[in-house]
């Protein structure tokens, strides 16, 4: 998006003014038992001589935070087994670079212990900026709609998904790439985007509205803004946020309150039918009556029709625009390949073999075969994070003891190496490739009986480990991960089945604005419709 590529440069010139604000440090100092933690804590990027050294190295986190975190993970995670400070505009000191060894612990432990108290919604709320975008604070703190794809996005539910999904994967693509058997110049992310923005706002509202193109671009431009926008945020430290922020999220606040008027009708409508006599007329099932169903459990304030359609817009972000980056990365990854014709063509072989067998893939059991399509989709994630460090957990009471006689205390951040981890020659051979079959590979020409005694063995997109984090890891795991693992498959299946697909232009190279890796949103493909 064009509208972003000269805020980096305003960022650093805004961050130069702050560094007068880091005189002796004086936030990294602001109560005793902090300043003992940074004191203990060995930091990447500060100079060890010069004039303010972490406001220098807090201002250049904008562009290095990844170089940063590479070289944190190599002196201190891996070599030490020490936590380390990432010194980052983000919170405008640092936060806590936890080693993969205490990973497993810390991130399935109770919240809630008796001595200490962690929370992984603010890292989420604050890595959007939210409160700069929607002005009620009953919608990021109080997160029912999460309730609700916890209990109803569950791997059993994916029966009830598939033909659905199925069916508006396909009518999107011949919507939105169409069915011209001449080539066609597309953008890449945007096309991948508009196909699974349609197909999960078909779950989330239901039919007609989840078809309608002005809310579907709306919703997807919404999302867009957020998620980049939340970026751009964060290149400003808190002291400066507060007054930028509210610029940079007009964006986002001026396409939600589109996406809001929309809603509001078919909110309403919803709210009919849930306070009519169930007998009257047959009950929708989909993401928003379920949602208003769950509200109405904590109260009369919580049927409020603005309120349910902000909730809906703020399951859009991480619904649709995670899933969409994936997806995209995805496709860019398998034609941009250097082993894309051994890929497509592995590819396609199992989808057309799959689709045969069980007469399309509108049935989970079908998409639960597509192990070559699951295995691209799961090193996709793995070689393109969307962010540098991930997995973050505030303490917000009490003290947690990481060990080498290191204490975080009430108000820290915490973080773990998810990227340098994913690009580990430790957990992955020749990490920095794209390999699609990585996964799948090990259990080809397996007869029943072998992939039964196996199948414990198989690592899927929906299965987090200690090495494959993109989807969380323990208590917090992405509860909407079924879902969204099934949707992408049947969208990339769909592609191989029936388009042929050529990335134009230079390869694509990956770059961070301060923790976020910034999508390929220019990427260019050629497309044309396969000839039966």
């Amino acid at each position: 998006m064009a509208w972003i590529d000269g805020w980096p440069l305003v960022a650093l010139a805004a961050v130069g003014l702050f560094l007068l604000q880091r005189v002796a440090s004086a936030v990294l100092r602001s109560n005793t038992k902090e300043s003992e933690l940074w004191a203990k804590l060995d930091a990447v990027g500060v100079a060890s001589s010069g004039l303010f050294p972490w406001g220098r190295a807090i201002a250049a986190s904008i562009i290095s935070t990844r170089t940063f975190a590479n070289e944190g993970y190599a002196k201190f995670s891996k070599a030490l087994g020490r936590p380390y400070a990432l010194p980052t505009t983000w919170t405008g000191t640092a936060v806590v670079v936890v080693p993969p060894s205490q990973m497993h612990q810390l991130l399935t432990r109770p919240d809630k212990q008796a001595d200490s108290e962690i929370t992984n919604i603010p890292g989420l709320v604050q890595t959007v900026q939210m409160p700069f975008v929607i002005s009620d604070p009953n919608i990021y703190q109080n997160t029912i709609h999460f309730d609700v794809a916890r209990k109803k996005m569950t791997k059993k539910d994916m029966r009830f998904f598939a033909p659905i999904t199925e069916e508006e994967v396909g009518l999107a693509y011949e919507d939105i790439w169409g069915t011209s058997m001449e080539w066609k110049t597309i953008n890449g992310w945007d096309a991948c985007g508009r196909v699974i923005a349609r197909t999960a706002q078909r779950i989330l509202i239901g039919l007609p509205l989840g078809r309608d193109e002005k809310l579907l671009e709306t919703s997807r431009l919404y999302a867009d803004s957020v998620l980049l926008g939340g970026a751009l945020m964060n290149c400003f430290p808190p002291s400066l946020r507060k007054f930028v922020g509210p610029i940079i999220a007009l964006r986002a606040r001026y396409f939600q309150a589109r996406c809001v008027s929309m809603l509001v009708p078919i909110v309403n409508e919803r709210l009919r039918i849930f306070s009519a006599p169930k007998q009257d007329e047959k009950v929708p099932g989909d993401f928003l009556q379920w949602l208003i169903a769950t509200a109405a459990k904590g109260g009369k304030e919580q049927l409020d029709a603005t309120r349910i359609a902000n909730r809906l817009i703020a399951l859009m972000t991480p619904l649709i625009f995670a899933i969409c980056y994936v997806f995209a990365h995805a496709v860019l990854d398998v034609y941009g390949s250097p082993d894309k014709e051994e890929f497509i063509s592995g590819l396609y072989a199992e989808c057309k073999d799959v689709s045969e067998k069980h007469a399309g893939l509108g049935t989970a059991e079908a998409v639960d075969s597509l192990h070559r399509v699951d295995s691209t989709i799961r090193e996709s994630m793995r070689t393109s994070d969307v962010a540098v460090v991930n997995l973050f957990r505030d303490i917000s009471a009490g003290e947690v003891d990481l060990g080498h006689g290191i204490t975080a205390t009430k108000g820290v951040r915490m973080a773990f190496p998810t990227q340098n981890i994913h690009l580990d020659p430790e957990y992955y051979d020749d990490p920095k490739r794209f390999d699609a079959f990585r996964f799948s590979r090990g259990f080809e020409g397996l007869d029943e009986a072998g992939l039964q005694a196996r199948a414990q063995e198989r690592e899927l997109v929906v299965t987090p480990t200690l090495s494959f984090l993109p989807l969380g890891y323990g208590r917090h795991a992405c509860p909407g991960r079924w879902f969204a693992a099934q949707t992408m498959k049947q969208a990339l299946a769909y592609i191989v089945l029936n388009y042929d697909v050529e990335l134009v232009g230079k390869p694509i190279t990956r770059k961070s604005l301060v923790n976020t890796m910034v999508p390929p949103v220019d990427a260019k493909m050629r497309i044309r419709r396969k000839t039966r």
